[in-house]
């Protein structure tokens, strides 16, 4: 398990000033006439949720208000949020059928972190292109007993309940992810003992 004072780092200062140039100088002098994408960003700090100010954070805590499926939730706030690197069975929407462990993963995940004070740490990318937070989450936790911050998309891999999550295995904790997912392979947890691959 990854504690969350292991993973995020104090980052440099020139940062805001150097992506203030890029995104706005950069695009007028290559003769851009504006971005087809999302912007993203490649560092640890993401914009602060709700912010008009344009602030941002490494890292920030919230309440989860709800989960819609195993590797999404929105919290107390409205802010949809996707676990970075994990890849959950879909369950039944309109326009996709129900797979294998759905059900389940969306059961686990809701019930680990229905109501939870969770911190969110942040990677090379903070939105995917629906605009849901990419995060890390950690469940907060009690400061009066030896309860550890646990990190939630180590333990969903770990339980059986996802995969990781491929197109991002360049992200800092891919190998801890991965290491997850050895140990439910091996042990045929939850979705690996009953799905084919």
């Amino acid at each position: 398990m990854v504690p969350y004072s292991e993973m995020m780092s104090p980052q440099s200062a020139l940062f805001p000033l150097v992506s203030l140039l890029c995104m706005t100088a950069l695009p007028l002098v290559a003769g851009c006439k504006g971005l087809d994408v999302v912007p993203t960003f490649s560092v640890d700090e993401c914009p602060v949720f709700g912010d008009a100010t344009g602030a941002s954070a490494s890292s920030r805590e919230a309440v989860v208000a709800r989960t819609l499926d195993g590797d999404t939730f929105e919290t107390e706030d409205g802010e949809t949020v996707r676990l970075l690197g994990v890849n959950s069975p879909e369950i039944e929407h309109p326009d996709q059928a129900e797979e294998c462990w759905g059900p389940e993963a969306a059961d686990w995940a809701a019930e680990t972190l229905t109501g939870q004070t969770v911190r969110m740490g942040f990677d090379k990318t903070c939105t995917d292109k629906y605009g849901r937070t990419l995060a890390y989450i950690w469940t907060v936790g009690d400061p009066e007993t030896t309860d550890d911050d646990v990190l939630i998309n180590e333990e969903i891999i770990r339980a059986g309940a996802a995969r990781v999550y491929e197109d991002f295995d360049d992200i800092k904790l891919a190998p801890v992810l991965y290491d997850a997912e050895a140990v439910a392979q091996r042990g045929e947890a939850g979705l690996w003992g009953v799905c084919e691959s």
